[in-house]
């Protein structure tokens, strides 16, 4: 069953011992994490198997999405400096 973290769809994949552990080998061998693997083949698998405008509009959307997040915690980490300046000078001004 597919659910959301955050963002994302989460879904969790049970492989037989035998194949799961020729996975993992594959993905070492790569170098790269066995969730990257599974996220590459599956965007490659939808990438080959659905309709290409479908698919890159997905794929549009995906990066705006991230994009949307990336500024947001900019923003909030810009907002916190911001508050801690006033209060350090609040303090500074208090002590004088």
């Amino acid at each position: 069953m597919a659910t959301k973290h955050g963002n994302r769809v989460y879904i969790q994949v049970l492989l037989e011992p035998f194949r799961g552990e020729l996975f993992m080998q594959e993905a070492d061998a790569q170098g790269i994490k066995p969730s990257a693997l599974i996220r590459q083949l599956v965007y490659n698998y939808l990438a080959e198997n659905t309709d290409e405008q479908t698919y890159c509009d997905a794929l549009v959307n995906d990066k705006q999405k991230w994009q949307d997040a990336v500024d947001a915690r900019l923003e909030g980490r810009a907002k916190n400096r911001r508050s801690r300046v006033i209060q350090l000078q609040q303090d500074i001004d208090s002590s004088n």
